[in-house]
């Protein structure tokens, strides 16, 4: 008895770890001498939390955001980031990140009752059973959900769906109903929620992927879009339609510089941008989507061996509103200027717009 109350101990404690971070991040030696990316989340969310101390909320915005770009499932990024949210008046994103605080500490209990020893012993048949009784509540309530829909009842519709998807979350047909008609109800940050559940999934189609990705460009999420392409990168490697999407995130090899695009020209007051329809923007996205362009940090190199160990801040060269879509370029606003300003060869990254 006593060893199996040892075992349950340990049980959980690695269940408690392994919920808390993917299984990449349980390598803790990285022989580059580079912080791990878990280390490096727990620092943005830590440089996150200090900001908000102090009031410099857009600073802690960015910093809670660049946590879980680097750790998604790191709840108290989520419970922080919903807080700062909340109290800017941007409802609809508190509730994202708050729903995924509960959908977190549910898969942390989930994994509690599953590693105890004595759940662990039960014969296979009733646990069968119960898991055909659920999946088949769930199919009858999203053929209830897509009946309510066909006969235009949108509210009734979505409350069946929920109901399916609850029961069985690992649905991508049940996900995919629920993400687009939550969408197309113009709850985009709710649409995300589900888009992101069934991005995550392994054996996700590209089509799906693609679709799901986009709407997450549209909706200003791209730091939820951003870790799933990693997630997909050996399925949908070489793809050309995967390496469009990934080229939103430009790398630049010798400093790692990660930028959605390019400023290609300054005219009168606004610039031209390498970003387009063809890369996911759309017409509504007009006088709606913020940029930030900046110049990127100069290299850092160790003074003894030379080798190129990271790079200074990047540094911020305007704020900016699109203005105008085209297939593969589009001009912005130029509404502040820092330092010298902006120049052809800028970089562009998202800037979510205070609501």
């Amino acid at each position: 008895m006593l060893f199996a109350s040892k075992f349950c101990r340990a049980a959980l404690l690695s269940a408690l770890l392994l919920t808390a971070m993917p299984v990449w991040a349980t390598n803790f030696s990285d022989i580059s001498g580079e912080q791990p990316a878990p280390d490096k989340a727990l620092s943005a969310y830590e440089s996150g939390y200090k900001n908000y101390r102090k009031g410099f909320f857009d600073q802690a915005e960015d910093s809670f955001i660049e946590a879980l770009r680097l750790e998604p499932n790191l709840i108290k990024a989520h419970y922080w980031l919903g807080k700062l949210y909340r109290e800017q008046g941007r409802l609809e994103d508190a509730i994202f990140h708050w729903e995924e605080v509960e959908r977190l500490n549910q898969l942390i209990k989930y994994r509690r009752i599953a590693l105890s020893l004595e759940n662990n012993e039960y014969p296979s048949y009733p646990q069968m059973l119960r898991t055909t009784e659920r999946a088949t509540l769930a199919h009858e309530a999203f053929m209830k959900g897509r009946h309510l829909l066909d006969q235009g009842h949108w509210d009734g519709a979505e409350v069946e769906i929920r109901k399916a998807v609850e029961l069985y979350g690992g649905n991508h047909q049940y996900l995919l109903q629920l993400a687009r008609l939550l969408w197309d109800k113009g709850e985009k940050q709710a649409s995300v929620k589900f888009y992101r559940d069934l991005l995550g999934m392994r054996d996700v189609s590209l089509e799906h992927f693609s679709e799901g990705f986009n709407r997450m460009i549209a909706a200003n999420m791209d730091y939820v879009a951003q870790p799933l392409l990693q997630t997909h990168l050996l399925r949908f490697a070489g793809n050309a339609e995967f390496e469009k999407m990934r080229s939103r995130f430009k790398a630049d090899n010798n400093h790692d510089v990660v930028a959605a695009g390019k400023i290609v020209k300054r005219v009168d007051g606004q610039v031209i941008i390498n970003l387009g329809m063809n890369e996911g923007l759309s017409l509504s996205d007009e006088f709606s989507l913020s940029l930030r362009a900046f110049k990127a940090g100069a290299a850092l190199s160790d003074p003894d061996t030379g080798v190129t160990i990271g790079r200074a801040p990047d540094i911020p060269s305007a704020e900016l509103l699109l203005t105008k879509v085209y297939k593969n370029t589009s001009w912005a606003l130029i509404r502040r200027e820092f330092g010298p300003g902006v120049k052809a060869g800028d970089l562009i990254e998202f800037k979510k717009a205070a609501r």
